[in-house]
C-alpha cells in the first residue's frame, strides 16, 4: 500500500536539476534511468527521495534512497504504466523526521519520450506517443490536463521513421494537428487570449501568434478566421508542399 503523503510547505525542484531518459529493455519492457541534482535545494540530507511515473491512470513509485545518498532501484522497469513511449514522472524529497512523511520538495510534470530524451526546463508543445490502442486510426491527437499529445499507431510499419522523416506525413499531420489543437483552445474551451500565463494553452497561443499578422481574437466569430492564417502562414513557413513534391520526385 502508497504511504499517503503530507504537501505542507513544499518548494519546486528546479526542472534543470532533473533529468529522466526511457529505454527498452531486452524484453520491450520501458525502463527509466535517472540522474538529480540536489544543489541549492533547501532540505535535509535524509529526507527520502520518491520518483513516480504515470501516465493517465497508471501508475508507479519508486523509493530512491536519500537526498545524501541518492540510490535508484536497481528494478526501474514500467511494468505497471499503460503500453507508451511518453510517460510522465514526478520528483518527491520527504522529511519524515517527525513522522509525518512531509513533502519539502516536487519537481512535476516532466514529460519524458522514449524517443527524446526529457530536455530539462524544456517542455514540448506537441509530445508524441506511439500507441496500441488507435485501432484503424492513423493518428489523433489526445486532449490531457496538460496539454494536447500527438497519438500515432503503432502498428503502421516504420511509425517512428516515418513521423521523423516523412515529407507526406508532416503535410497530412501537422497543419491538421495544428488546426484541432487552436480550435480546441479557441472555439471549443473558449480561453481568454488576453490572459498570461504558462499554462499550456497560454503557451501555444503565444506559439501560434508568430504566424499571423492580425492580434489575437477576443471573440469567437474571429477565431476561425485566424486560426485559418495561423495554420496557412505555419505550412508556408514549413513549405509543405514543395518538401512534398521534392520527396516524391526524388524517388521517382
Amino acid at each position: 500500500m502508497l504511504r499517503k503523503l503530507n504537501f505542507t510547505e513544499r518548494v519546486k525542484v528546479p526542472r534543470t536539476h532533473v533529468r529522466i531518459t526511457l529505454r527498452r529493455d531486452d524484453s520491450g519492457t520501458l525502463v527509466f534511468d535517472p540522474q538529480l541534482s540536489f544543489d541549492g535545494i533547501d532540505v535535509v540530507p535524509d529526507a527520502r527521495v520518491f520518483i513516480e511515473a504515470y501516465y493517465r491512470t497508471s501508475f508507479m513509485r519508486f523509493d530512491c534512497g536519500s537526498v545524501d545518498a541518492f540510490s535508484p532501484p536497481e528494478d526501474r522497469r514500467l511494468t505497471d504504466i499503460d503500453r507508451t513511449s511518453l510517460v510522465r514522472f514526478r520528483v518527491k524529497i520527504v522529511d519524515n523526521s517527525h513522522n509525518d512523511h512531509r513533502v519539502i520538495a516536487v519537481a512535476d510534470e516532466l514529460l519524458v519520450s522514449e524517443e527524446t530524451p526529457q530536455s530539462a526546463g524544456r517542455v514540448p508543445l506537441l509530445p508524441v506517443n506511439f500507441s496500441d490502442a488507435l485501432g484503424q486510426q492513423a493518428w489523433r491527437i489526445a486532449f490531457e490536463s496538460t496539454g494536447p499529445v500527438l497519438e500515432l499507431n503503432n502498428r503502421i510499419e516504420n511509425v517512428k521513421d516515418v513521423a521523423k522523416r516523412d515529407a507526406a506525413f508532416f503535410a497530412l499531420v501537422y497543419p491538421a494537428a495544428v488546426r484541432l489543437v487552436l480550435t480546441q483552445i479557441l472555439l471549443v474551451d473558449e480561453h481568454d487570449v488576453h490572459e498570461e500565463g504558462d499554462e499550456w494553452w497560454n503557451l501555444w497561443l503565444r506559439w501560434a501568434a508568430r504566424f499571423s499578422s492580425t492580434p489575437l481574437p477576443g471573440d469567437p466569430e474571429e477565431a476561425a478566421f485566424w486560426i485559418d492564417e495561423a495554420v496557412a502562414a505555419f505550412c508556408d513557413e514549413q513549405a509543405t508542399i514543395d518538401r512534398w513534391r521534392a520527396t516524391r520526385a526524388e524517388s521517382t
